[in-house]
C-alpha cells in the first residue's frame, strides 16, 4: 500500500502584493493634497519645509536599516506638523512591522482621517487588519480604496484575498477577473484566480492561469507549487514532480515541496526517490528543532556547533562554516568550537587549518578531541613522531595509532634506528591484540584504517 498524500488535500499558496516591509517605505511629503495650506493652518512654510526635510531624513534612516532612528525622526515630524498625513501613515507602517499593533492601527486611522482620500492610506489599513484576522474591516477598507481609485489593482486582489478567506469563492473571483481587466500581466491576481479554479475542482482552468502566470515569472513559487498540485490532481505526477522540484531549487528548506514530490514519487512507484524527500524532510525538522535552540539560547556556543555540525551533514558546508563562526563570536572561550571545526577541516583534506583550529582548542582547553584529531591531521602529513605524540596525550588506542607506529617503524629502519624501528612494530602490535581483546571490531578512522603498503602520500 502507498503512504497516504493527505498533506496535498490542503490549500495551495496565495499571492498578495502588498507589504509592509520597512524597506520598501518612500516618504516624500505631506498631506493628501498638493493645494497650499489654508491661511489659517499653523505650520508657516519653513515649518512645512523642515517636515520635509524630517521625512526625507527617515526615508533615508530606514533605507540604511536604523529603524529607530527613523522612528524618532517620525515623531519629531509629527510634532512639528501634527496635521502631517504622511507622517502618520508611515510610521503606523514601522510600528505594524516592529508588531506593535494597536498604535499601529491607531496611526493608520489618523492619516485617514487626515486624508481621507487617500486610496493608498484605505488600502494599506486595509491590508495591516487583514493581517490581524479582521477580515470584515479589511474588506470594508479595500471597499473604499476601490471606490477612491476603481483602478487598484492591489486594492481589488487583496479583497478577493479576504473574500476567499470568508469561503466566498465567487466574489472573490470577481475581484481577480477585474485585477486582471486592469492589468492583465498581473501575476498575483492570476495565481490567485488559479487558487479560486483549484478550490472548485477545476483543476485545468487553474493549469491555464498557472501557465500564465509562470510565463511572465518563471520562478514563481507560489505558482510553481499551486501547478504542482493541480498537475497531482490531474494525475500528471511526472509534470506535479518538475514544479515541485524547481520550487524545491529557490526554497530548498521547505519542507512542504519535498513531502508533496514524495507522494509523487510513490505513485510513479520511484521508491528510492521517495526515501531520500523522506529524509530531507526529517533533516529539515532537526534544523528547524536546532534553529530554535539557537534562538531560545543566542549566546550558547554550543547550540551553534550542533547546528553546524547538522549543516554539513546536510550538505550545506558554507553555511555551516558561517555557523562555527557565530559560536567563536558569541563564546571565544569556548574550545570545542575549534576542535569541531578541526574535525571538518580534517575530513576535508585542510590539513593545515585543521592544525590551527586544534592548536587554538588546546590553548583554551586541553581536550582529548583536539589532541586526537590534531594527531590525524599530522597522520596525514606524514608527521609520525607529531601524530603519535598527540595520540598519547589524547590517550587513544585503535587501528590508526597502531599504523602511526607501523609507518615510524618503517622510516626508523630505512634511517638505521633498529632499535627504535623494533619497539615501535612492538608497540603496534600491542594495541592490535588490545585491539582483539575488547573486540573492537570498527576501529576509529574509517578507509585510512584498511592494510596500507606505504604511508598516506599527500604530495598530489
Amino acid at each position: 500500500m502507498r503512504a497516504p498524500i493527505w498533506f496535498l488535500r490542503g490549500p495551495a499558496r496565495l499571492a498578495s502584493v502588498v507589504s509592509l516591509g520597512l524597506c520598501s517605505l518612500s516618504l516624500i511629503g505631506c498631506g493628501g493634497s498638493s493645494k497650499a495650506p489654508p491661511a489659517d493652518k499653523p505650520s508657516t512654510t519653513t515649518a512645512a519645509s523642515d517636515v520635509k526635510s524630517l521625512l526625507e531624513k527617515a526615508t533615508a534612516a530606514l533605507q540604511q536599516r536604523q529603524w529607530k532612528s527613523a522612528l524618532e525622526t517620525l515623531n519629531e515630524a509629527i510634532k512639528l506638523d501634527p496635521k502631517c498625513s504622511n507622517a502618520y501613515f508611515q510610521r503606523a507602517s514601522l510600528l505594524a512591522d516592529a508588531g506593535q499593533a494597536q498604535a499601529a492601527l491607531i496611526d493608520f486611522t489618523k492619516a485617514i482621517e487626515l486624508s481621507p482620500k487617500d486610496a493608498k492610506f484605505r488600502h494599506t489599513r486595509g491590508f495591516f487588519l487583514m493581517t490581524q484576522k479582521q477580515i470584515d474591516l479589511a474588506i470594508a477598507d479595500f471597499t473604499t480604496a476601490i471606490e477612491i481609485n476603481p483602478k487598484h489593482m492591489q486594492a481589488l486582489n487583496n479583497r478577493g484575498l479576504a473574500l476567499l478567506s470568508k469561503g466566498d469563492l465567487a466574489k472573490a473571483r470577481a475581484d481577480f477577473d477585474q485585477a486582471l481587466q486592469i492589468e492583465p500581466k498581473y501575476v498575483e491576481s492570476l495565481i490567485n484566480r488559479g487558487f479560486v479554479a483549484y478550490q472548485s475542482k477545476q483543476h485545468k482552468q487553474a493549469l491555464i492561469d498557472y501557465d500564465q502566470a509562470l510565463k511572465l515569472q518563471p520562478e514563481n513559487v507560489n505558482a510553481l507549487n499551486n501547478r504542482g498540485l493541480a498537475h497531482f490532481e490531474l494525475k500528471d505526477y511526472e509534470q506535479a514532480v518538475a514544479d515541485f522540484s524547481k520550487a524545491i531549487a529557490r526554497e530548498r528548506y521547505s519542507a512542504k515541496f519535498y513531502l508533496q514530490r514524495r507522494a509523487c514519487y510513490l505513485q510513479l512507484g520511484r521508491e528510492a526517490e521517495a526515501q531520500a524527500d523522506a529524509a530531507k524532510v526529517a533533516w529539515l525538522r532537526k534544523l528547524n528543532d536546532l534553529n530554535r535552540n539557537v534562538a531560545q539560547e543566542p549566546k550558547d556556543a554550543g547550540n551553534y556547533l550542533q547546528l553546524a555540525q547538522h549543516l554539513i551533514a546536510g550538505g550545506e558546508s558554507k553555511v555551516g562554516l558561517a555557523s562555527y563562526e557565530t559560536a567563536m563570536q558569541v563564546q571565544p572561550k569556548y574550545g570545542r568550537s575549534y576542535s569541531s571545526r578541526a574535525a571538518f577541516w580534517l575530513s576535508n583534506g585542510e590539513f593545515d587549518k585543521a592544525i590551527a583550529d586544534c592548536n587554538r582548542a588546546i590553548q583554551i582547553d586541553p581536550h582529548f578531541e583536539a589532541y586526537s584529531i590534531r594527531g590525524d591531521a599530522h597522520f596525514q602529513q606524514r608527521e609520525f613522531d607529531l601524530a603519535i605524540a598527540d595520540y598519547r596525550k589524547a590517550k587513544r588506542v585503535d587501528a590508526q595509532v597502531a599504523k602511526a607506529y607501523q609507518f615510524r617503524a618503517k622510516r626508523l629502519a630505512a634511517e638505521g634506528k633498529t632499535e627504535e624501528a623494533k619497539r615501535d612494530r612492538e608497540r603496534a602490535a600491542d594495541i592490535e591484540r588490545e585491539m582483539q581483546g575488547a573486540n573492537m571490531a570498527t576501529p576509529r578512522g574509517g578507509a585510512q584504517e584498511q592494510e596500507e603498503e606505504s604511508p598516506p602520500d599527500v604530495s598530489k
